[in-house]
């Protein structure tokens, strides 16, 4: 009697470990502290929604133009969509209802599990069974996949499902499906219309008997991005034109200190020459990128004209922006806009290519290309995922045991208990995650005070700061050095401005606004500002 798995039963092992896997790695993580600012705003935009007030954050308001560059303080009723337009967000409220500060990380996991069986439904329809299954599992091998689903949760780890399942309508003429995630994808967040735009022009190409439905794809996508980024964007903050299109295509826009996204793309028009360095730039990251991509693909969307028809607006645009988050790293977020493209693509280059599948070499080297993409995975230690087995920085040596990391976590969970529900809070970044189910948090040692609703200005109630992950990250990290300098400056000072120690933990210090004077309490925190510093 045969024991082997059937394909599909492979694809279905496949997710569920996928899903076990990622599950228990984002549960870890979360817990241990590995979690950071980006999951907590996130949280308390749609936590927010539960009491009336959705996509408002005092987190978000912490990183508009207003602060950031004006000098103001974060403030309460400021509304996130000025920065990102992500209305599918609100989809998830009740979730977040349910399962709390859960809801997001396992939210993702899900969410990218399933967008691989929608693409095994897509190949299995074109494809023979193994190499379906194959193409399937290249997809829950793939770095850039599981590099971000891994990470914080991002409004971008709704778009694989989206894409793949507006392409299996497509492809089955199934208006009930070509419908919603048509008219979804470009509410997922401002930039994701592009993609749309993609799929228009893969249609049009391939198939020019359905031209009116390419060019309504065309015209909704592209026709919603101009309209989110120019109309509706500023009506909630100018987050957009004075800040992310200078950060991340500043190199265009010839020293002016705002620009829309049409004076943007306008101006890249007008600089050839530019435009053609940047895509190739810087050539190393660039290169290693692709490769990367192309990896568990053993590198054939690469030759792919359906790959680059769906996936080549938007990795155009990764190529041509920049920024401080690397838009070409392949463990953040915006990996999610090309991988849809990347292996539906693919899975069309397979159906008029099936007879090469026959050769056992090729099919070795595919499983090895899937291998070496998982063990790269590994080895990089995907947002901190796995730092209880892979040091976080070799030279100089930044590691802690999982026990230590539990112990720690344990500690930190019991005093962050301490601060009452209601309260406004101003928290280090991997206890952001943590406590964003409250109207105000925002990040220590950035500010500890904010505006309220009629523009009044407030200290915070509680302060929060993880002096221990501090110190250890700060001998490799130059971010966290600078918060460590930053959050010793202010604690040393916090007194004159009747802040109380009321716990420090194993270096988590709790402050409280008028709190009971605890000189035990006092006398830790100044012997652990003093090691700190000698540190």
């Amino acid at each position: 009697m045969n024991q082997r798995l059937s394909p599909e039963q492979r694809v279905w092992l496949a997710a569920g470990v996928f899903t076990l896997v990622g599950w228990v790695l984002q549960w870890w993580r979360l817990h241990s502290l590995a979690a950071t600012m980006d999951q907590g705003i996130l949280f308390q935009v749609l936590w927010n929604g539960l009491s009336g007030h959705p996509f408002e954050s005092t987190l978000s308001s912490q990183l508009s133009t207003n602060v950031v560059h004006g000098g103001e303080l974060p403030a309460l009723g400021y509304h996130r969509l000025g920065q990102h337009f992500t209305p599918t967000l609100a989809l998830w409220i009740p979730l977040v209802a349910l399962l709390g500060k859960w809801a997001l990380p396992m939210l993702q996991v899900a969410l990218i599990a399933a967008a691989g069986l929608v693409l095994h439904r897509i190949a299995c329809r074109r494809l023979a069974p193994d190499l379906a299954a194959m193409l399937t599992l290249a997809f829950y091998g793939a770095n850039a996949v599981i590099g971000p689903a891994l990470g914080n949760f991002t409004d971008l780890s709704q778009l694989p499902l989206c894409v793949f399942v507006l392409l299996l309508g497509l492809l089955e003429r199934r208006l009930t499906l070509i419908l919603p995630a048509a008219l979804l994808m470009p509410l997922i967040r401002e930039d994701t219309g592009v993609v749309l735009v993609g799929i228009g022009v893969w249609l049009l190409v391939r198939e020019r008997a359905r031209w009116p439905l390419a060019l309504a794809l065309i015209a909704w996508g592209g026709g919603w991005v101009v309209l989110v980024t120019n109309v509706l964007m500023p009506m909630f903050s100018h987050d957009n034109s004075r800040r992310f299109m200078v950060e991340n295509f500043g190199q265009y826009l010839q020293g002016q200190e705002q620009a829309s996204s049409l004076e943007v793309a306008a101006l890249v028009l007008q600089q050839p020459l530019v435009l053609l360095q940047e895509l190739v730039s810087p050539p190393r990251e660039t290169l290693l990128y692709l490769a990367g991509q192309g990896l568990p693909l053993l590198f054939i969307p690469w030759i792919a004209l359906d790959s680059w028809l769906l996936m080549g607006l938007p990795l155009m645009g990764l190529l041509l922006a920049q920024g401080s988050n690397n838009p070409l790293s392949i463990n953040i977020r915006y990996t999610y806009l090309v991988i849809p493209g990347l292996f539906a693509g693919t899975t069309l280059w397979w159906q008029r290519h099936q007879p090469l599948f026959a050769s056992r070499r090729l099919r070795r080297i595919w499983a090895g290309c899937i291998l070496l993409s998982l063990l790269l995975t590994l080895g990089s230690n995907p947002n901190r995922s796995l730092s209880w087995i892979i040091p976080d920085s070799v030279n100089p040596w930044v590691y802690s045991s999982p026990w230590k990391q539990w112990q720690h976590a344990q500690q930190v969970h019991q005093a962050l208990a301490l601060i009452p529900a209601d309260a406004s809070v101003a928290a280090g970044t991997q206890l952001i995650p943590h406590l964003a189910a409250r109207e105000v948090l925002i990040r220590f040692p950035d500010h500890r005070a904010y505006q309220n609703r009629d523009g009044k200005v407030f200290p915070v109630d509680w302060i929060a700061v993880d002096l221990n992950h501090q110190t250890r990250y700060a001998a490799a990290f130059p971010q966290e050095r600078r918060a460590l300098r930053n959050s010793i400056k202010l604690l040393e000072t916090l007194s004159t401005e009747n802040y109380r120690v009321q716990r420090v933990s194993d270096g988590l210090v709790l402050l409280q606004r008028g709190g009971v004077v605890n000189p035990k309490a006092q006398q830790q925190l100044d012997q652990l500002l003093l090691q700190a510093k000698q540190g």
